[in-house]
């Protein structure tokens, strides 16, 4: 009996949350954990995707992670994604984008190249350039 109401709660939680994205670990390097908060890209008011930023294994990595409703949806869509890099915790525009990395084929997700930059103001950077339509980007939370 018991088992049975854990398994309903499970399947609820799918129709309470769906498309939460779940990421797991950059590859090579299973240490790393998330920093700081997540972004999210919206088309036509919707989530669509969630950028997130890693750190672990002497780098950072950005992630783009497509939510299984937009990828449902139709459309085709292009993915980039880069550690931004700042000079200080005060600026508002980075410097550079290291360990950049773009796949044109509808990806459900995508990891940059690690980047050197854990002594450096970073933030993870997704941008997803939807068919026909427009590009849309998003920045994480700066982490100095």
């Amino acid at each position: 009996m018991k088992r049975g109401i854990i398994a309903t709660a499970f399947v609820l939680l799918g129709f309470v949350f769906p498309g939460v994205a779940n990421a797991e670990t950059p590859p090579g390097c299973a240490s790393a954990g998330q920093i700081g908060s997540t972004a999210y890209i919206k088309f036509q008011g919707n989530n669509i995707a969630s950028v997130k930023q890693f750190a672990g294994c002497g780098s950072n990595w950005s992630y783009v992670y497509m939510w299984e409703s937009f990828r449902n949806s139709g459309h085709h869509w292009i993915t980039q994604t880069a550690v931004a890099v700042y000079s200080s915790a005060s600026d508002s525009t980075p410097d550079s984008h290291q360990g950049g990395k773009a796949d044109p084929y509808d990806p459900k997700e995508l990891w940059s190249k690690p980047a050197s930059t854990l002594t450096k103001c970073t933030a993870a950077y997704g941008l997803v350039s939807v068919a026909q339509d427009y590009s849309y980007n998003k920045y994480t939370g700066k982490r100095c």
